[in-house]
């Protein structure tokens, strides 16, 4: 099966990095710039930018963004003091590894559903722990629950909701595949 990945054009960059700026103040949860909040999408957002933006500059970019709507606007019941710990480094790490899942689909072939779901599921899984397990063992607020618990108390939340974008993202790629760029491909990588 032939190998097919994609490199952008400047104003496909700029159109992304605008469109991903976007869905980053969109669902970043309680924050500055809208009146409703989306369930969080960080982990994918930064998962399309290994995809398609490839450079680390950009992942900076977005690092800087992510931290500065959380530090602006922490969610209702904490306060600023949660983003001060080394627990969210984890985050960090997290949506690092988004990007490099990301970068990898792109090498490996980014039209593939079966590598697609594939390094999605891993996408899903790592990030969750990462975040979740740093949070637990590092932040400076005092939780109750043993690691288990802890582990799968949003779990099924977080699983059902970046399945959710993930879906929303390969029907986008097929797309714009099957749209813009049918005489460039003759066959779209399938299962």
């Amino acid at each position: 099966m032939k190998k097919i990945n994609h490199i952008p054009t400047n104003l496909e960059k700029i159109l992304l990095i605008s469109i991903l700026t976007f869905f980053i103040f969109l669902t970043r949860g309680s924050h500055l710039l809208t009146s409703f909040s989306l369930p969080d999408a960080s982990f994918v957002l930064f998962f399309v930018g290994g995809m398609f933006l490839k450079e680390y500059k950009w992942l900076c970019y977005f690092l800087v963004i992510s931290f500065g709507i959380d530090l602006l606007s922490p969610p209702p019941e904490l306060d600023n003091l949660y983003l001060l710990n080394l627990g969210y480094f984890g985050l960090i790490i997290s949506y690092f590894l988004s990007w490099i899942l990301g970068e990898y689909l792109n090498r490996t072939s980014i039209f593939s559903t079966k590598k697609f779901f594939a390094i999605s599921l891993l996408l899903i899984v790592s990030s969750y722990l990462i975040s979740t397990l740093t949070f637990y063992y590092f932040s400076a607020s005092q939780i109750q629950q043993n690691v288990y618990d802890f582990v799968l108390l949003y779990f099924r939340e977080f699983f059902i909701v970046n399945t959710v974008y993930i879906l929303i993202l390969l029907v986008f790629i097929k797309t714009y595949l099957y749209v813009f760029r049918n005489d460039k491909v003759s066959k779209i990588e399938s299962i």
